[in-house]
């Protein structure tokens, strides 16, 4: 048995929609430590390995694509790649597909793996699966959603420009484009 570093001493039940629970978690560690209102966000569906959502970095013709995306959280629009929740009953690559489909209104006709990543470790209890996306196979129906206003193609370096100047901050995908980088140089 794995002896925890930190021990979880309670949890409290802080509010709820219809994609989270909240809660407040009383948590000390050996070293004395402790901290009665420990915030963490967990989504309420989650896969194995506590995956709950995807991320899609779609390339097309060696151009990245992009939404633009009005943030409440932030109150200014973002620059990021598709991305959004693992629904109940479907597999992650289905989300995948599905996430790209409803935001860019392409469909894919190679969609891959690239592995997961945390969010915010700190706060969130979730994992998101990144995805590539290569070879425009056909045109769907982009769904609308807030705050989506529009899906654009951007020339790599333009793209790296845009992370350069922080017009490109979410944290998908600059961590999408990362591992990208990384599997594509390990190919080489």
């Amino acid at each position: 048995m794995m002896v925890m570093p930190v021990e979880i001493l309670g949890r409290r039940l802080v509010c709820e929609n219809q994609k989270f629970h909240v809660y407040f978690d009383h948590v000390a560690d050996r070293a004395g430590f402790e901290v009665e209102n420990y915030l963490v966000v967990e989504p309420k569906h989650r896969k194995d390995g506590m995956v709950t959502g995807v991320a899609v970095l779609p390339i097309v013709e060696n151009r990245i694509g992009l939404v633009r995306i009005y943030r409440p959280a932030l109150r200014d629009f973002s620059w990021e790649i598709p991305h959004g929740f693992a629904e109940e009953g479907e597999s992650e690559f289905a989300s995948a597909v599905r996430e790209l489909a409803e935001e860019t209104g392409l469909e894919f006709d190679a969609v891959k793996s690239m592995g997961c990543i945390t969010p915010d470790s700190g706060i969130l209890a979730a994992r998101v699966h990144l995805y590539l996306a290569k070879g425009v196979m056909g045109q769907g129906r982009q769904v609308g959603e807030i705050g989506l206003r529009e899906f654009k193609l951007f020339d790599i370096e333009e793209f790296e420009r845009m992370i350069a100047r922080s017009e490109v901050q979410d944290s998908f995908t600059l961590s999408a484009w990362c591992k990208y980088r990384l599997l594509s140089a390990s190919r080489e």
